[in-house]
């Protein structure tokens, strides 16, 4: 936590945390396909000190996810 934190008190942002994706070839070696690992995750990050926290939308409901 850095000093602007502990006066003023977090300035937290919307954040995404893309899944990763691996290129794989198929049996003929020729063809590159996508496959992701995981699901996106939402969370809020402080900009001045970058620390997390667990996203919440408005009445404390869980963003949908695909």
């Amino acid at each position: 936590m850095s000093i602007f934190c502990r006066l003023y008190g977090h300035t937290w942002i919307h954040d995404v945390e893309s899944p990763k994706i691996r290129w794989n070839t198929d049996k003929d070696q020729v063809e590159l396909h996508a496959t992701v690992e995981g699901e996106p995750r939402f969370f809020e990050r402080c900009v001045r000190c970058g620390e997390r926290r667990p996203w919440r939308a408005k009445g404390g409901e869980r963003p949908a996810q695909a």
